[in-house]
């Protein structure tokens, strides 16, 4: 009976890799931008009897944590920022 334990657990294990970007994506809440806008393409090597599928890489963020902190909480303010706000967004994000 040990192999039946072994796949139900691989069963398991595969569903919860599957699930977990989309689990993820709902915790981060950010939806400005999609984390795969286009689906990946199917390019055939010669020589290889499979076809390698390669991403399109997107611009990288290079933001630091705290200053996407500050632009989101700017962004949900949207009006212009007063000194409160200023130093609330700082108080915000400064463990970031």
């Amino acid at each position: 009976m040990p192999w039946r334990r072994r796949v139900a657990l691989g069963a398991v294990a595969a569903l919860v890799v599957a699930l977990a970007p989309a689990a993820a994506e709902a915790r981060d809440g950010d939806t400005s931008r999609p984390r795969n806008p286009t689906p990946p393409v199917a390019v055939n090597v010669p020589g290889l009897a499979y076809p390698v599928y390669v991403l399109p890489v997107g611009p990288k963020d290079d933001r630091t944590p705290r200053q996407r902190c500050w632009d989101a909480e700017t962004a949900r303010l949207g009006t212009p920022l007063t000194e409160l706000d200023r130093r609330t967004i700082d108080l915000k994000c400064s463990q970031r």
